[in-house]
């Protein structure tokens, strides 16, 4: 079988899917764009130019190529726009997350990939995310008997982190955080239980004066087979970053995070007693942006 030929878009994010395709048994990673190429020293440009992977010097170059693929990178508000125009070159597309940045946009994308025929992703990382898959693996097994309630957080701390003095704080971009990296803990939820019937949200602003939206929030949703869940999302908390997820169980409790290098488990099945509940730990790789996977 021919090795696909992966383009990629956007090279910060883009990084990591650029190293997957290169180092992938079948795939090929056969041209890079980044509109900063030149005067961004965040890019390890060492990587392409060792590795003598062409640099297109426009995206309509990429669109042009011979690439299977084209994979999205970019800052969010150009999602749509790439993803619809990589799909119309008949390329088939790997979109990072969020899928754009308004429901009508979502819904021109989806068009444009009926229309082509091609095979579309998002790039919900937490899907393959090690400790993620487990847990999923374990509910699935009953472990923790019927699934009743869980949380999912997505906090971090931008206030200084490079790109929230650029994009991510342009209020013309008006960049929303419970889409940007909320979407990494709804969509964990949605994996594991289901699409909610019933959403409802609420934010402040208390950390981040200058930023365009609301810094902080919290989602509650009802899913199928009457299961609550609740998501938490911040980008101005003081404590480094975690996607801490709980997931509860009639019969047990399990506690995970993409950055933690064990899962744990609650059984009650194996313990004589209430007093005597206690979890035990399961080691787990990390891999928190395992595009590889993807």
């Amino acid at each position: 079988m021919a090795k696909l030929k992966v383009a990629v878009i956007g090279l910060r994010m883009g990084a990591a899917w650029a190293t997957a395709a290169h180092t992938q048994p079948n795939t090929i990673l056969s041209l890079v764009y980044d509109k900063f190429y030149a005067e961004n020293d965040r890019i390890n440009k060492s990587f392409f130019v060792d590795n003598q992977i062409p640099i297109a010097k426009s995206e309509e170059e990429v669109y042009a190529s011979d690439a299977d693929i084209v994979v999205i990178a970019s800052p969010d508000h150009f999602h749509c726009e790439q993803s619809i125009k990589a799909l119309r070159a008949g390329k088939h597309v790997a979109c990072e997350k969020p899928l754009a940045s308004n429901l009508d946009e979502c819904r021109q994308i989806i068009a444009a990939v009926k229309e082509s025929g091609k095979f579309f992703m998002t790039g919900q990382v937490c899907r393959y995310a090690p400790g993620f898959v487990l847990a999923k693996h374990l509910l699935a097994e009953g472990r923790i008997g019927e699934l009743v309630y869980l949380e999912s957080e997505h906090a971090q701390d931008y206030t200084h982190d490079l790109g929230f003095q650029n994009w991510r704080s342009d209020r013309a971009v008006n960049r929303h955080v419970l889409l940007s990296g909320g979407c990494h803990a709804m969509d964990l939820m949605r994996w594991l239980a289901g699409d909610p019937s019933e959403v409802f949200c609420y934010m402040n602003q208390k950390y981040l004066p200058d930023c365009p939206t609301p810094d902080t929030g919290v989602a509650v949703a009802k899913f199928p087979a009457d299961v609550l869940g609740r998501v938490f999302v911040s980008v101005g908390v003081k404590r480094p970053y975690t996607m801490r997820t709980v997931i509860n169980g009639t019969q047990g409790t399990i506690i995970c995070d993409n950055t933690s290098e064990k899962i744990q488990i609650c059984e009650a099945s194996s313990c004589q007693a209430a007093q005597k509940l206690a979890f035990a730990e399961i080691p787990v790789q990390t891999a928190s942006h395992n595009v590889a996977s993807e």
